[in-house]
C-alpha cells in the first residue's frame, strides 16, 4: 500500500520553516571561520589544474578543453566576466547564465570525478554530515508532502548521506555515483548503485517518484540532457528535487570572482532563478516550489568588514540583514527547487 500524503506543519508556517533552514546554516550554527576550519574546507580548496595553464593565454591548455555554447539557451559565448584558475567565465546575454565556456574534455573531467578525494573528506566531516542530514530531511519532507510513491533516484550520491536518510524514512533508494571510492562504499552498504552518467544508464521509464540532484547540476557539461533523461524516468506525478549554488545570492554578487563557488574545473554552471527556470522549461518541467537556503552571513559580514570572507570573524555589518530578509529576497547562497512535469501525459516506453 502506498504511503498517505501528509503535509508537515512547518511547510505552511513561515517562522517554523525559517527555523528549519537556520538549523542547517553553518555560519549561523558554528560561525564561518570555525566551520571552515573544523571541516577542513579551506585546506581542501586545491587548484588541481594549475599545472595545465598555458602561460601565453592564461587559460587551461587547449588540448585538455572543449568549447561549449550556453548550456541553457545554446547562445554562443559573448560577455566575458573573468578568468579564474585558467577557466574563462562568461555571462549569457540571452538567459543570464554564468558559465565556463571552455570546459575540461569529457575524459579528463570523468577521470577527475572518478578519483577525487579531497572534497569527499570535507563532506564526510562530522559537522558537515550533521548539517547535511537536517538539510536532506528538509528537502525530503518537502517532496514527500506531494507524493504517494516512495521510489528515489539520487544522482551524485557521494558517500550516501541522502539515500541512507531516505531509507530510514521508508523510501526505496537507488544511488548514482561516479566516484570510485564512494560507489564502492555505497555498494558495501547494500545500496543499488549505478556507476554511469544518467543519460547512459538505460533505466526504464516511469521508474522513480523522486529524482534528486543535491549540488550536481552545476557540475554537468550538458545539464539539459540530464534533466531531460530525468523527466523520462519520472512516474507521471513524479518530482525532481534540485539544490544548486545561487549566482543571484547576496554573497556571490558581493564576492564575485573571489567567491569559492567559482572553480572552473568542476563548477561549470552558475544558475540564478531565471536561468534555472528557463532550463527547466526547456525540458517541459516547471518549478512547483522555489526558495533559497544557506545565508552565508558570516562570509558577507567578513567581506564587508575588510576581512577574509571565509576565515575572518567580523561582527555583523548591518543588524537588519537577517536570515529572514535574505530568504525573502531569494538572496541565499543555494537555490532549492522542487519541479514537476508541465504536462502529465503518459511517458512512452
Amino acid at each position: 500500500m502506498s504511503p498517505t500524503v501528509c503535509t508537515p506543519a512547518w511547510l505552511d508556517d513561515p517562522a517554523a520553516r525559517l527555523a528549519r533552514k537556520n538549523a542547517f546554516d553553518a555560519s549561523l550554527v558554528y560561525g564561518t571561520a570555525n566551520f571552515n576550519q573544523t571541516t577542513g574546507r579551506l585546506a581542501s580548496k586545491s587548484r588541481p589544474f594549475l599545472w595545465a595553464i598555458d602561460q601565453v593565454t592564461g587559460l587551461i591548455r587547449s588540448d585538455l578543453t572543449q568549447a561549449r555554447r550556453c548550456p541553457v539557451c545554446d547562445t554562443p559565448p559573448a560577455c566575458g566576466l573573468f578568468v579564474k584558475d585558467g577557466f574563462r567565465h562568461v555571462k549569457c546575454q540571452v538567459c543570464g547564465l554564468i558559465y565556463v565556456s571552455l570546459v575540461l574534455r569529457g575524459d579528463v573531467l570523468d577521470k577527475y570525478w572518478r578519483e577525487e578525494q579531497a572534497w569527499a573528506a570535507v563532506l564526510n566531516s562530522a559537522p558537515q554530515m550533521d548539517l547535511d542530514r537536517l538539510k536532506y530531511l528538509y528537502g525530503l519532507e518537502m517532496a514527500a508532502a506531494r507524493l504517494t510513491g516512495r521510489h528515489l533516484l539520487d544522482v551524485g550520491s557521494g558517500s550516501g548521506g541522502f539515500v541512507r536518510l531516505a531509507e530510514e524514512e521508508g523510501w526505496s533508494s537507488t544511488a548514482l555515483e561516479l566516484n570510485m571510492a564512494n560507489s564502492r562504499l555505497l555498494a558495501e552498504q547494500g545500496f543499488q548503485v549505478i556507476v554511469k552518467h544518467l543519460e547512459l544508464s538505460d533505466l526504464p521509464p516511469r521508474s522513480f517518484d523522486l529524482i534528486s540532484f543535491w549540488e550536481v547540476l552545476e557540475h554537468l557539461p550538458d545539464p539539459r540532457a540530464v534533466l531531460s533523461e530525468a523527466r523520462r524516468l519520472l512516474t507521471p506525478d513524479g518530482l525532481i528535487l534540485i539544490l544548486v549554488p545561487n549566482a543571484g545570492s547576496l554573497v556571490t554578487r558581493l564576492l564575485q570572482d573571489k567567491s569559492n563557488t567559482f572553480g572552473g574545473h568542476s563548477h561549470l554552471n552558475h544558475f540564478d532563478l531565471g536561468s534555472l527556470t528557463r532550463l527547466l522549461d526547456s525540458v517541459d518541467l516547471v518549478a512547483l516550489e522555489q526558495e533559497t537556503v544557506i545565508t552565508e552571513l558570516g562570509a558577507i559580514n567578513n567581506y564587508l568588514g575588510f576581512e577574509n570572507p571565509y576565515s575572518g570573524r567580523s561582527p555583523a555589518f548591518w543588524d537588519e540583514l537577517t536570515p529572514e530578509l535574505i530568504h525573502q529576497k531569494l538572496w541565499g547562497s543555494r537555490l532549492l527547487i522542487l519541479a514537476g512535469r508541465k504536462t502529465t501525459e503518459t511517458v512512452s516506453a
